[in-house]
């Protein structure tokens, strides 16, 4: 009786089993990479070399593209290729009358399929006259299974990360991983994007100016408090030797009576960077009433200050500054624009 069993026990086994190795397959090959681990950090030529720039009068802006899918970032929600091309026309109508000269952006699809598989880091180059760019990709995965339901939106392929475009010569590019969210399973953390700060190096009028580009943590806030830590570190470790821009998606509203320690406050405490709207966050922080002047977020009724731009005052002069209002709704955050000139 044993004997005859032992077969039907096996197929028994075999059909149980097989889902979860089915499972398991998938699981691996959707979250292994598409590119070489050497490609993540890259400096690249999009076009010729233009007459010399003037760096007397700079003029940098941050930007988190948000994939140009506008409000509809993350929603589960079928988009139509024209719904980019819309969003792609409106973001260069608006920045082409600022004449950027430094273009930093966070969540810039190089190839995925959310975005019908548009380079949009080369897109934004070859439209706004910026030759010169530094990629550093921080989401590499053949598929990604979000927005978790339906599976018919899911992203699928992603190729995607940050990028400084910018119309003066690169001389160094660097991709620092910060840390991962670690209360999540190791399954979330395989599939999911890496926080960065990119780190490069341009060389303005015979002189170095680092650009920090960050796109810190969203949803895990002790994280994020590690990772400002860590890029407060990193500032730090230039001494006073050469001018820095700290820019991008920091997550992070400022200080007021709601939010009275909040992840940036880190950086605000900092002797030697200044926010390019300092006054704005005092006032912010004073009446606990964050006013337009400096919010970011939701880009259609903007109510969160989740973007900035830090200097360095001892080598940088700014000038002036604004959010870009004109950006619309191409993406769910508004871009900020600084203009600013070296100190001798």
């Amino acid at each position: 009786m044993l004997l005859r069993m032992k077969p039907v026990v096996i197929i028994a086994s075999l059909l149980l089993g097989l889902p979860f190795v089915a499972i398991a397959l998938f699981f691996l090959w959707a979250s292994s990479s598409t590119r070489s681990p050497d490609e993540y950090e890259a400096i690249v030529s999009y076009g010729d070399t233009v007459d010399a720039v003037n760096s007397e009068s700079i003029t940098i802006a941050t930007y988190n593209l948000g994939y140009l899918s506008g409000l509809t970032n993350n929603l589960a929600v079928a988009r139509q290729a024209k719904l980019f091309e819309t969003n792609f026309q409106q973001a260069i109508a608006a920045f082409l009358p600022l004449q950027a000269d430094i273009l930093a952006l966070q969540e810039v699809d190089l190839e995925a399929r959310r975005s019908f598989r548009q380079n949009q880091s080369e897109a934004f180059a070859q439209a706004l006259g910026l030759i010169s760019g530094a990629i550093a990709i921080n989401w590499d995965k053949r598929y990604v299974p979000f927005p978790y339901w339906p599976p018919s939106m899911h992203f699928g392929q992603i190729v995607s990360g940050q990028a400084v475009l910018t119309r003066f010569p690169v001389q160094e590019n660097r991709r620092i991983v910060l840390q991962k969210v670690a209360g999540k399973p190791f399954f979330y953390n395989a599939l999911y994007l890496d926080r960065l700060a990119q780190v490069v190096t341009l060389e303005i009028g015979g002189q170095p100016l680092v650009i920090i580009n960050v796109h810190l943590e969203a949803f895990d806030e002790p994280t994020r408090r590690q990772q400002t830590k860590a890029v407060r570190s990193l500032v730090e470790s230039y001494g006073n030797g050469v001018p820095i821009i700290l820019l991008g998606d920091f997550n992070s509203v400022p200080p007021s009576s709601e939010s009275p320690d909040p992840t940036i406050q880190i950086l605000l405490d900092m002797p030697s960077l200044k926010p390019a709207f300092a006054e704005e966050i005092q006032e912010y922080s004073a009446s606990g009433n964050e006013g337009e002047a400096i919010a970011t977020f939701p880009s259609d009724q903007p109510v969160a200050k989740l973007d900035y731009i830090f200097y360095t005052p001892s080598h940088i002069e700014v000038t002036n500054w604004r959010i870009v209002n004109e950006a619309g709704q191409a993406s769910d955050h508004l871009p900020i624009v600084m203009e600013f000139r070296l100190r001798p």
